[in-house]
């Protein structure tokens, strides 16, 4: 007869655990405290009293919560979590000790070091040798006030990356913190979500829906969007009357070719691209009813978002990347090499991962067709690509791509085809 599992005596088991805690706990204060010393063992110094008190005021993880109403579910609110963990993990807070400078990184920051200082800074808590972390404590308001505004940019920054044209979704927050007398730090976000504006205006004779795009700004614990807009005296060529700018709209089939075209990581990456073409007062360039509003990730041009003024809005309808056959660049592109659309499609050149990750950069020829046609950008990040500044365009299998190969045959340029050189189109 097989033997009953014994009951586990959670009570039991959850002292245990507590015990565990403690001591990785005071383990980590030991760590510290030798990682900021000079000569005197500053660990040596803490009575166990001052340790039990500083794990009684310890900081638990950074809780999120949904408020009231909100329609958030809790896979998102796991994703957040691991987003803004792993972020704060990344970042780090300098901690001053005389001339000792050292830095942790923020969670380690609010685990290990601010139950530290809280007890060190308390006039309940005296204790021989405490004098010697006065270096210590003397930065302990400055340093938690910079934990706190880093933390705050965190949270915007994942609130922002999760954002989603799509879905019409943006996301606000509030960050409060306490200490209950019971004891541990409590750090909670409370999520709340935005929705964007939509109106349905009419695309190529269909109706189709266009959403509003801007940022969410944080005042005084009120949230509100600051709407992307478009002076109209930067339209060359407008002929509007009594309106000073117009708001932009995105439709949805520019959200999609943004997210696959500019390789975009997160859906808030949209947003950015667009809100930053605006703001930064990127070119535009009228063609016809179209304007190409020139798009750049930091100070590198990758295409351009094409709009047209539609009852009084400026709606994004589509993204091209800067090779793209309908683009200045990609035209002058085509005229170079005799390259059409579908050979283009066809060659990969249409897609930024293809074009960073290859080989272009290495051969004179094809690298002096692509600076001819204006699209010198492109070098610029397939060279900086391999030096990480790019690290979420690195395509391992598209490394070994002989792009500049298949373009000289696609184009039945010779090895030593000099004539092509000197007598380039114009």
């Amino acid at each position: 007869m097989a033997k009953k599992k014994k009951k586990v005596n959670q009570h039991a088991l959850q002292k245990v655990q507590a015990i565990q805690h403690k001591k990785a706990f005071i383990e980590r204060v030991k760590k510290f405290c030798a990682l900021i010393s000079t000569d005197e063992p500053l660990f040596d110094l803490l009575p166990p009293k001052i340790l039990d008190t500083a794990y009684h005021y310890r900081s638990i993880c950074i809780k999120i919560k949904v408020a009231e109403g909100a329609k958030i579910t809790k896979r998102f609110v796991r994703i957040m979590y691991s987003h803004i963990e792993e972020e704060m993990k990344s970042k780090w807070i300098d901690i001053v000790m005389g001339d000792v400078k050292r830095s942790v990184d923020l969670v380690y920051y609010y685990q290990t070091v601010l139950p530290l200082e809280v007890v060190l800074l308390s006039e309940h808590c005296p204790f021989r040798g405490k004098e010697k972390f006065s270096a210590f404590c003397a930065e302990a308001t400055k340093r938690y006030e910079t934990y706190c505004e880093m933390t705050v940019n965190i949270i915007h920054r994942a609130c922002f990356a999760y954002a989603n044209l799509s879905t019409r979704t943006m996301y606000t927050f509030t960050f409060d913190q306490e200490w209950p007398p019971a004891g541990l730090f409590y750090q909670i976000v409370m999520l709340n979500v935005y929705l964007l504006k939509i109106r349905y205006v009419e695309i190529n004779k269909e109706r189709r829906p266009v959403i509003q795009t801007g940022e969410i700004v944080h005042q005084r614990g009120v949230s509100h969007l600051k709407a992307t807009v478009v002076p109209v005296e930067r339209l060359p060529g407008n002929n509007i009357g009594g309106i000073e700018e117009l708001p932009v709209y995105v439709q949805q089939h520019a959200v999609n070719r943004t997210m696959q075209r500019a390789c975009c990581v997160y859906p808030g990456s949209v947003i950015s691209l667009i809100n930053r073409a605006f703001t930064e007062k990127r070119k535009i360039i009228r063609e016809g009813d179209k304007f190409f509003v020139e798009c750049y990730y930091y100070d590198i041009k990758i295409g351009y978002f094409v709009a047209r003024i539609i009852d009084n809005m400026f709606v994004i309808i589509t993204f091209l990347l800067i090779t793209h056959s309908s683009t200045p660049e990609g035209r002058k592109l085509s005229q170079l090499t005799g390259l059409k659309r579908a050979d283009i499609e066809f060659l990969a050149i249409d897609d930024l991962k293809t074009l960073v990750n290859s080989d272009i950069i290495y051969d004179e020829r094809i690298s002096w067709i692509f600076i001819k046609a204006g699209c010198e950008s492109i070098l610029r990040m397939n060279s900086e690509v391999s030096m990480g500044d790019f690290y979420w365009l690195w395509d391992d299998t598209k490394q070994d791509t002989e792009l500049s190969k298949l373009i000289a045959e696609y184009i039945q340029l010779g090895d030593n085809d000099e004539d092509y050189f000197e007598n380039e189109p114009e």
